[in-house]
């Protein structure tokens, strides 16, 4: 107590400017008691923003090491943890962890998958002649991006799009988030787990995404593997249950809520994220990395390994090797495209209507409709018989095209070729009773 008393007697007051200020204040009208208080709370505060910034310092300018597995404080010096057995990071790069910053190593999986990601990047880029601008849907379609009409042949997409990116701000987010989670899933789970988790959960993510979807926009874009990974870490935070584990977790919610935020805020396909971080959620609840580490586990590490390894390789083979098609090649796979479509719906709609079945072609005429975005058709009994009475005086027409004369004519000359595998598909329909 005899040495703090003169320390603290000879210490300046910080608060008796207060008082100077107040009385001041006072003099020129002021109300006296609202000024003190109130500048009493901004000296609290400014004192707790000091201390928070001092104890930030120590924290970051901490001389140990901490485990990022168990927690355990190691010596600066340490490699291996000696409570866990968990490999240690440099001091370096512990310290720009507590300062909030992380960055793959030189050689890892994070950053194999970057480098990957620019690749397809710069192949897209290179194919519209370079520029600032977003590459044209087409373009993606051209490279690997999922378009429904094209999946039941070239289900392959599902795996290209997660490589594809629509301009340098889609792709400067998914950078960064790779740079950020990627080298803390590697940490826990291994390059080889971190590859294939990233992979499946990317296709997973297409292939939800593209089969709930109401609209048929092109899929492209890494998020949804990414929100594996973001998902992983989730999980496997909330099932350490330690204070670190949490931390980690709430961390993960974070990137995930800005994610979504995001997504809304610009229509980003948001039904992709969550199936993606569904995927690594259930693979960090379920998966302790303790377990994952065994023998027993080799295969399945293994098997991962391989999956992660084969999609990215085989993702830039088929992007590195594909062409963007000219406009005349567009407009001929277009109109073959339509003709299809037309079959396909047209005689989904009216062949149940010329068996009788007329909830069946409502039903058939709603998904038409809703596949093709069209809001102005009565969808019922009527509506149905309307199109398919269309359908039936076009058939005529065209088994008469002869007979046409002038403008007609020719404008009938040009969509009968169109239709005629409908009119082949399509049944003859029975004459009224």
């Amino acid at each position: 107590m005899s040495d703090a008393g003169p320390e603290k007697k000879n210490a300046p007051d910080d608060d008796a400017w207060i008082e100077k200020v107040v009385n001041l204040a006072g003099n020129l009208g002021f109300n006296k008691m609202r000024l003190r208080w109130k500048l009493i709370r901004w000296q609290d505060k400014r004192r707790k923003a000091k201390n928070l910034a001092e104890q930030e310092r120590l924290h970051v300018d901490y001389a140990h090491k901490t485990c990022g597995e168990c927690g355990a404080i190691q010596d600066r010096e340490q490699k291996v943890c000696t409570a866990c057995g968990k490999k240690l990071s440099s001091r370096t790069w512990q310290i720009l962890g507590r300062m909030g910053l992380t960055a793959p190593q030189a050689i890892s999986v994070s950053t194999l998958l970057a480098v990957s990601i620019l690749l397809a990047y710069a192949r897209v880029w290179t194919a519209q002649g370079g520029g600032f601008g977003a590459p044209s849907g087409y373009l993606l379609v051209d490279f690997g991006g999922t378009w429904r009409p094209l999946m039941a042949e070239e289900p392959w997409r599902l795996l290209t799009s997660v490589f594809l990116h629509a301009g340098l701000w889609h792709l400067a987010f998914n950078l960064l988030a790779i740079a950020s989670i990627g080298p803390r899933i590697e940490e826990l789970y291994g390059r080889a787990t971190m590859a294939g988790i990233f992979i499946l959960s990317g296709v997973i993510a297409s292939y939800g995404s593209i089969s709930i979807r109401a609209t048929g926009g092109v899929g492209i874009g890494a998020s949804g593997a990414l929100m594996g990974l973001i998902g992983l870490a989730a999980g496997y935070g909330h099932r350490a249950g330690r204070g670190r584990g949490h931390g980690l977790r709430d961390d993960m919610l974070k990137w995930s809520a800005y994610t979504f935020i995001f997504g809304f805020a610009v229509g980003a396909d948001n039904w992709a994220h969550l199936f993606g971080a569904l995927v690594g959620a259930a693979f960090g609840l379920a998966v302790k990395p303790a377990w994952w580490a065994r023998k027993a586990w080799v295969p399945a590490r293994v098997l991962l390994g391989l999956i992660g390894v084969a999609g990215t390789v085989g993702a830039l083979v088929l992007i590195m090797t594909r062409h963007p098609t000219t406009p005349e090649e567009r407009a001929v796979a277009s109109k073959a495209e339509s003709a299809e479509l037309l079959v396909s719906h047209y005689t989904a709609v009216c062949t149940p209507l010329y068996a009788g079945d007329v909830p069946k072609a409502i039903a058939a005429a709603k998904e038409f409709a809703a596949d093709f975005e069209i809001d102005d058709y009565t969808l019922d009994a009527a509506g149905v018989e309307m199109m398919c009475d269309g359908i039936e005086q076009m058939r005529t027409w065209c088994t008469k095209l002869d007979t046409l004369q002038g403008e007609i004519r020719t404008q009938y000359a040009e969509v009968c070729p169109m239709y005629e595998p409908l009119f082949k598909a399509l049944p003859p329909r029975p004459p009224n009773p």
